[in-house]
């Protein structure tokens, strides 16, 4: 029998004082907030973590974490000159960081998928490239994924960096394939030294993960290991959200915890705390957690 853990205040503050961690990280408040953050990503070439609000669509939050796993400051805004309507995912792959919108208002707001370099000693954005019109790119090459009505409309709400594909992984909260599964998108450019632009983006086939009817709310690398870190959560965002484990080609994951609806978590990344690799649950609630 599959086992895995039900995450509460009680598990968390026993986990958190196991790890050398402070009491108090079940779970931890960000700072200067409210935040709606959906998706994270480790800061490359610094410390700290990356993240995207879905009410800040004009750049970045990064955010420094204490030896104890406490917010080491308030985040810090990294602009990017332009707006990604709803960003939900945020990836890097070590050389540019990448930024998702859900696509769930169409193409006409804003860009869909922007990659810029991150300066971790300025906290600034620069060679920021976008792409146009990500919806209508992808019903082209898959029109199932706007063949839906209101329940079954496009919605990415996660990015991930495949590093052994050397693509991007779009994780799907909706539609569901015709068997209930989630899907997870991956594109890549078809010519690697080409224009970062929607003719050089080539759309590959769905991969499909069972979650039980859940749809894909948060997706990463989970470190150098070669599987990804992912938040499985209702289409329609009312019941309890999963943490699990995936290879990034097969239709199941391994369930590694269950969380409170409340918290409402949107993406998990790995991230150093105190010299030592922690898995980092964000949540839309303006709060965080490590679960390990």
């Amino acid at each position: 029998m599959r086992r895995h853990a039900t995450v509460t205040a009680a598990t968390l503050a026993l986990a958190a004082a196991a790890l050398g961690l402070a009491a108090e990280l079940g779970p931890v408040h960000l700072l200067g907030g409210p935040f709606e953050a959906s998706g994270v990503t480790r800061a490359p070439g610094g410390t700290g973590i990356l993240f995207v609000d879905d009410r800040r669509p004009d750049g970045v939050l990064w955010m420094d974490l204490a030896a104890d796993g406490t917010p080491a400051g308030q985040p810090v805004a990294v602009p990017l000159g332009l707006a990604v309507d709803d960003p939900e995912g945020i990836t890097t792959d070590g050389r540019y960081v990448y930024v998702v919108g859900s696509q769930s208002r169409g193409d006409a707001r804003g860009t869909g998928l922007v990659r810029f370099r991150y300066d971790a000693g300025s906290h600034a954005a620069s060679d920021v490239q976008a792409i146009e019109g990500l919806r209508s790119l992808l019903g082209g090459a898959i029109p199932a994924l706007l063949e839906g009505g209101r329940k079954g409309a496009l919605n990415i709400e996660a990015l991930a960096w495949d590093s052994k594909g050397k693509r991007l992984l779009l994780g799907l909260r909706a539609p569901l394939d015709r068997e209930g599964r989630a899907m997870v998108v991956p594109v890549r450019l078809r010519d690697p030294r080409g224009a970062w632009a929607a003719p050089n983006l080539e759309v590959g086939a769905p991969i499909a993960v069972g979650l039980d009817g859940q749809g894909v709310r948060g997706l990463e690398a989970d470190g150098d290991s070669g599987l990804f870190l992912l938040v499985a959560g209702d289409v329609e965002g009312a019941g309890a959200s999963r943490l699990l484990r995936w290879d990034g080609r097969s239709p199941t994951a391994k369930p590694v915890a269950t969380f409170p609806k409340e918290l409402k978590p949107e993406g998990a990344a790995r991230a150093t705390v105190g010299g030592r690799s922690r898995t980092l649950v964000i949540c839309d609630t303006s709060r965080y957690l490590f679960v390990d």
